[in-house]
């Protein structure tokens, strides 16, 4: 470790604005003193993706005086046996390299022998049986492990030994260091050099991360130049797997980060170095991208393979970097809304605030009192705002009433990616209206089964199979005194994406109808204005195609009567129809139709080009033991079909059946004079004339 970030690992440490992160890494110290596991010869662990209940996603529990109990904490159930048992094992060495790092951590601040000897201990152990480890591992679309089942979690172990290592490898003597070296360090990078992938991928980020950390470790040329230069090193990730904008190319900020925590610990090993990389322009860029789409929660949005429930307080380790590194004031902005201090910006009422307690803190943290000119930089200021970044592909709409909605035209994102283009999100301050849930475990079988498909998403279907890979595209942005409009567009023409060649898709992850979607082209207009959100779907084909378009909403919906539903055993696109329950068929021309949200009223004004059937069904929430309330409209279009519906929230009102006042929706006109839409609710009217061409669209209030 740089002799300057030591001592600024020290002089935090007596600092008491940073109480709480030395008593936790004391705590986890204390925590790690008290792991009774034996590392043993010949062990082989399973993927931790296993380690969930698979009725509600919860991950499971264990205690270390009873390690072969796995315990939901949800739903109470207990499990045992395989692959309960493997995946407990690959969790128990990951938890010893995370202790080792953090012991390591404290001896340095707080010298201590019996300590230092745990680590030593540690570390040794581990030479000493590292190559009694078989090869294994059937992980999907992932290189084998040795201690664990993939490359992507020997790495992660490693690096944590490995950064444990070197802070604590002064008080080694010359035959433990050569140990450690020759029976662990030298031959995991070795298997890590055999196995690295040949893709621009997150995991490939991780594992070329750990090959240069090693060889910058010893000194070793060759393992260094292994992970970091050539066709899919490190330096390539960078250059390939960066947007233009500063995204992760796998296309939301949880992926964005795990490829970026990697690189920000072999940035920490070569700190001081001639490898040091903080100048890298694309480094900086990886911060400030995510910036831009904090929500009002403080929560940031579940695109792809994205887990829910992440906020800001989940990233501010890393922006405890950001400020030390480069100095913005809009990184110190975030921490000190994140931490909830005196300096918070007070726009984010509802934000989960976390404590000042990371190692990173420790490590990097500076001051968060605001430099004078504090009030020109906010990160409302940067978030709160409509902003599109076409590289990246996402589009972000704001309407000071509260609404926020988030337009999907992204590049395809490899593996992780969930075939939704034109896909669209929307919020109302912290209530979630119609929403992308991200998915779940990947163990978990409505990950493969329900989250990862086009049905799943608010976007269109065609023949209800899932959109081939294809790159979507922001065609206009216009802010006007009424509202704010956009247009995004995707087509299929032709079978090219951005990322095809620097990507591996494995058989298995491609559920997609080429011939379904051959020739097609879809256009999205969304606008917000007042209290409403307007939605054009335009679908053009080159023959007779059955075209879906799914809204999942997340509330109840109401007037569910017989007289206006009737039960259907319709299968509703190509997917398991396990996922869809409960599905009706409406029955009537009824086009309105009202939820109750967990907070507020919804109310959905529907209208189409051509007839159309429209059914309703429960899907999966996240986590998959709840659930959203789907509504699905399904056209037989030969040239082109046309949907519009408008949608109006009221954040502070409850209805009831009897209650319900429904709204309308009137359009008139056709596709080449263009056409009128009015909108009518609560005695307001809103009139929008819209023409729809091919290449371009125009929108404008009247």
């Amino acid at each position: 470790m740089d002799t300057n970030r030591l001592q600024r690992l020290r002089t935090n440490a007596s600092s008491p604005e940073f109480a709480e992160a030395m008593a936790l890494l004391r705590q986890e110290a204390e925590e790690a003193s008290r792991i009774t596991y034996t590392i043993q010869p010949n062990e082989q662990g399973q993927w931790t993706h296993y380690y969930h209940c698979h009725e509600d996603g919860t991950r499971l529990t264990f205690d270390w005086q009873e390690p072969f109990l796995h315990r939901c904490p949800t739903c109470g159930r207990g499990r045992t046996g395989e692959p309960f048992d493997s995946a407990w094992t690959s969790i128990a060495h990951s938890l010893i390299g995370r202790a080792v790092y953090h012991m390591a951590l404290l001896a340095a601040i707080e010298p201590d022998a019996n300590r230092l000897a745990m680590v030593k201990s540690y570390l040794m152990a581990y030479a000493n049986q590292y190559e009694t480890y078989g090869i294994h591992g059937n992980i999907p679309y992932n290189g084998p492990g040795k201690l664990f089942a993939q490359t992507l979690d020997e790495a992660h172990w490693i690096i944590d030994l490995a950064m444990g290592y070197d802070v604590i490898k002064e008080h080694l003597t010359a035959e433990e260091e050569a140990h450690i070296r020759g029976g662990l360090l030298e031959p995991c990078a070795q298997f890590l050099i055999a196995h690295k992938e040949s893709q621009i991928h997150n995991h490939s980020v991780l594992i070329t991360s750990a090959i240069a950390s090693i060889g910058l470790l010893l000194r070793d040329t060759d393992i260094f130049l292994s992970g970091l230069e050539g066709q899919y090193g490190l330096h390539d990730q960078l250059e390939r797997g960066i947007f233009e904008d500063g995204l992760w190319y796998e296309g939301n900020v949880q992926y964005h980060f795990y490829a970026f925590k990697s690189l920000l610990h072999y940035a920490l090993i070569a700190e001081g170095t001639e490898a040091d990389i903080w100048s890298h322009q694309g480094i900086k860029s990886m911060f400030d991208y995510p910036l831009h789409f904090v929500l009002p929660s403080g929560a940031m949005p579940t695109l792809n393979d994205a887990g829910l429930g992440d906020s800001i307080g989940a990233y501010t380790p890393y922006y405890e970097i950001a400020l030390d590194i480069y100095g913005d004031e809009i990184y110190r902005s975030l921490l000190n809304t994140a931490y909830g201090t005196e300096w918070a910006d007070k726009h984010y009422i509802s934000v989960k605030t976390v404590s000042r307690s990371s190692v990173y803190a420790l490590l990097f943290g500076q001051s968060l009192e605001p430099s004078k000119d504090r009030e020109s930089v906010s990160l409302w200021g940067t978030s709160h705002r409509t902003q599109a970044f076409p590289a990246s592909g996402l589009t972000k709409l704001v309407h000071r009433q509260g609404w926020e909605v988030i337009l999907k035209h992204s590049r395809f994102g490899g593996e992780h990616d969930h075939m939704d283009r034109l896909g669209l999100s929307a919020v109302y301050g912290g209530v979630p209206l119609l929403i992308d849930p991200g998915t779940t475990a990947y163990g978990i079988p409505a990950h493969y089964g329900w989250f990862k498909h086009t049905y799943s998403h608010n976007t269109v279907s065609m023949n209800g199979a899932d959109q081939p890979p294809r790159d979507g595209r922001i065609v206009q942005l216009e802010e006007q005194p009424w509202g704010v409009w956009a247009e995004m567009a995707v087509d299929w023409l032709a079978d090219d994406f951005h990322m095809k060649d620097n990507i591996m898709m494995p058989e298995e992850l491609n559920p997609w109808d080429v011939q379904a979607y051959e020739g097609t082209r879809l256009q999205r207009i969304n606008a917000l204005s007042e209290d409403h959100l307007l939605d054009i779907v335009c679908v053009r084909v080159p023959e007779l195609r059955d075209v879906h378009w799914m809204n999942h909403f997340s509330g109840t919906l109401l007037g569910t009567d017989e007289q206006a539903w009737m039960a259907t055993e319709e299968p509703l696109g190509k997917l398991d129809q396990k996922w869809l329950k409960e599905k009706k068929k409406l029955a009537n021309a009824k086009r309105a139709f009202s939820y109750q949200m967990c907070e507020g009223t919804l109310e959905q004004l529907t209208w189409c080009s051509q007839p159309v059937d429209i059914y309703t069904a429960l899907t999966p929430d996240n986590p998959p033991n709840s659930s959203r309330t789907s509504l699905i409209q399904r056209v037989a279009a030969e040239k082109s079909v046309i949907f519009v519906q408008a949608i109006f929230y009221k954040p502070n009102e409850k209805i009831t059946d009897q209650s319900m006042k429904p709204g309308t929706i009137l359009v008139s006109g056709d596709e080449e004079s263009g056409y009128l839409i009015k909108l009518v609710r609560d005695g307001s009217e809103h009139r929008y004339a819209l023409a729809v061409q091919s290449d371009k669209a125009s929108l404008s209030k009247v």
